[in-house]
């Protein structure tokens, strides 16, 4: 059961805005972050089956992945859909596929995923990469994808494991909440942890209808060169460290972000000085009958 005080368009709204206020961090910092994640987009392609000349489904592509990994495997007999509720990181999803000459393979749209308008039995396979979590009605999103499929056709996805278990994330917006005396949202609002249970990720996928679903983990890996590093990572990238951290002095914004490069460097820094934070991501495939 919502509660009656969760408002799923005014959270969609706020992450519209969020993502479009962070695009430029994620365009600055998307070599590492794809160093790591390859891993993981590899895996939901293997796990997709996607062939060469299919037609791909990618939904909350942010930068543009899976999308331009899916892009180069289908080729130029494929087709991607690529979608995101985020304008300006679609513009620099966009850029990357035309420097990478896939801009006749992808074709992206601004959606939400609740609402794609997709003709039924559309496409050979979907893709999701760290965007389930955060729809407000996933309900309706995974009906969405399922019915754009085709009959035998899959749907990968990764999501994030429990909080203790994705540092990349929790590290700073713990140390950030507990300074600023930051109260947990309700459990009703989506966060990037809100499908950790894996019994709850598989219920949504089965009654949609999917069958032979499969779940496995997969860790990635991220590194960074130094506590400080990882601090500006976060600065860039994270809307809500900069909503959490907007009313506060530079001066105990500065005492902040100093603590959270300690507590790295304290759990995760290595013999050379660098960070390397192994974090949990869940995988799960499901196919149409």
């Amino acid at each position: 059961m919502v509660s009656s005080t969760f408002d799923p368009n005014q959270f969609k709204m706020a992450q519209r805005d969020g993502w479009d206020s962070v695009a430029g961090g994620w365009k600055e910092w998307w070599e590492l972050i794809e160093k790591g994640a390859q891993k993981i987009t590899q895996r939901l392609i293997e796990l997709a089956e996607i062939k060469p000349g299919q037609r791909v489904l990618d939904v909350a592509t942010g930068i543009g992945e899976p999308s331009i990994t899916a892009a180069k495997v289908i080729g130029t007999g494929g087709h991607v859909l690529a979608t995101d509720i985020s304008r300006q990181m679609l513009a620099i999803a966009k850029e990357r596929a035309t420097f990478l000459r896939l801009q006749d393979i992808i074709e992206f749209r601004e959606s939400d995923a609740e609402n794609l308008d997709l003709a039924n039995s559309s496409f050979d396979a979907a893709l999701s990469r760290w965007g389930l979590m955060l729809f407000p009605n996933l309900d309706a999103a995974i009906g969405k994808i399922y019915n754009s499929l085709v009959s035998g056709g899959r749907f990968a996805a990764a999501v994030w494991a429990d909080a203790t278990k994705v540092p990349i994330i929790s590290l700073a917006s713990r140390i950030i909440g507990s300074q600023v005396q930051m109260s947990a949202p309700p459990p009703e609002v989506p966060n990037p942890f809100s499908l950790a249970d894996t019994n709850k990720l598989e219920n949504f996928l089965a009654r949609t209808g999917f069958r032979d679903i499969h779940i496995d983990t997969v860790i990635v890996t991220f590194e960074f060169k130094s506590g400080e590093d990882y601090c500006r990572y976060c600065q860039a990238v994270s809307a809500s460290a900069r909503i959490a951290l907007s009313k506060v002095t530079e001066e105990r914004k500065e005492d902040i972000w100093r603590k959270v490069a300690e507590e790295a460097v304290r759990n995760y820094g290595t013999a050379n000085g660098q960070i390397k934070m192994d974090n949990e991501s869940i995988c799960i495939v499901g196919t149409r009958p």
